[in-house]
């Protein structure tokens, strides 16, 4: 891992293997993780330019890790870290795995977990898309557990039965339409994170002034 180098994943700079416990030196990001720094600030200062913002990086530095055909397995906004200059950066990469790989009796966060990696521990690429929407949502939702109101073993029945989460207010349209392409039931229609990206660097730019 020490060998992934992007500006939207947490660097890894070393490993101390010197007794017990081991100890894992990254990058230093001040500003804590994406979902307390959503809980703490609201609405009052966080716009949408800056979710936007954060939501690209994110798709940025997954599109890194798709290219490196690696998958994250756990992508959650309590797993995106936001450095002191107000770039999101992916962490924790302990569940990282090459793509396309089976995990038995395993436990994993239902509520981000795409359905075919629940049911049948398959986990790929796309697996990590679907969490990406979740994660989308908790960014546009300023922090809410996703799936609220719906208890954590009736999530997967939902959602076969064609449940999605609404789209949360002062949500663009156009980030809510990735939100459900992210959510399709079959992962080989879901877009690839290169797709995502150029997608919210289109709502981004839309954000800034004419001529930049």
């Amino acid at each position: 891992m020490t060998n992934l180098n992007h500006n939207n994943l947490v660097r890894l700079l070393g490993v101390s293997l010197d007794g017990n416990p081991i100890y894992i030196v990254t990058e230093f990001c001040g500003k804590g993780s994406l979902v307390e720094y959503l809980r703490t600030r609201g609405r009052t200062v966080i716009g949408q330019k800056d979710l936007v913002g954060f939501a690209r990086d994110v798709a940025s530095g997954m599109h890194y890790l798709e290219s490196k055909n690696l998958v994250h397995r756990d992508l959650a906004a309590r797993n995106v870290l936001i450095h002191e200059d107000g770039t999101a950066k992916v962490s924790d990469f302990g569940l990282a795995r090459e793509a396309n790989f089976n995990l038995e009796g395993g436990k994993f966060p239902i509520k981000w977990t795409a359905p075919e990696a629940i049911k049948h521990g398959k986990f790929s690429t796309q697996s990590d898309v679907w969490s990406y929407g979740i994660l989308l949502w908790e960014l546009f939702s300023f922090g809410r557990t996703p799936y609220p109101r719906v208890h954590i073993d009736s999530v997967v029945d939902k959602i076969e039965r064609g449940y999605r989460m609404e789209c949360p207010d002062g949500c663009p349209n156009k980030v809510y339409d990735v939100m459900r392409d992210c959510w399709d039931i079959d992962p080989n229609q879901r877009p690839t994170f290169k797709i995502i990206f150029k997608k919210l660097d289109e709502v981004y730019r839309s954000f800034l002034p004419v001529g930049n």
